[in-house]
């Protein structure tokens, strides 16, 4: 008897312990970083360009802070050659900065392989 006492105390235990677990990661959702949204950051223009006589593969971007307070937003840019750059700007409230990211080509004719021909936003995450 003494055994199902201690099983059904254990159960007991393992069954509140994850409630209160659940309760726990329930009642701290909104207080984790947000991750963005795809619609907060935008390529607005690529393409290749000339910056100290050399050919770069340049991406214009825009982001935009909808909330309704000061935001930090880290975005990492994906080149297609595999290069990413990482971008962190503080954004006020109702505010759309822009900016630009580039990669150098490593080969010298844009048709050439490593080249990049695109850009992708790979992550965004956001801190307050």
């Amino acid at each position: 008897m003494a055994r199902r006492t201690v099983a059904g105390w254990i159960l007991a235990a393992v069954v509140v312990l994850g409630a209160a677990a659940w309760f726990a990661h329930w009642i701290n959702a909104d207080s984790q970083p947000d991750t963005g949204s795809p619609e907060s950051v935008k390529i607005t223009d690529s393409g290749v360009r000339y910056e100290h006589g050399k050919q770069v593969f340049t991406a214009d971007y825009a982001i935009h802070n909808g909330e309704g307070h000061a935001v930090t937003y880290t975005v990492v840019f994906d080149f297609e050659n595999g290069t990413t750059r990482t971008v962190t700007r503080r954004v006020g409230p109702g505010v759309t900065v822009q900016g630009m990211v580039n990669t150098p080509f490593e080969k010298p004719r844009p048709s050439a392989e490593g080249t990049p021909t695109g850009v992708r936003v790979a992550d965004i995450s956001t801190t307050e």
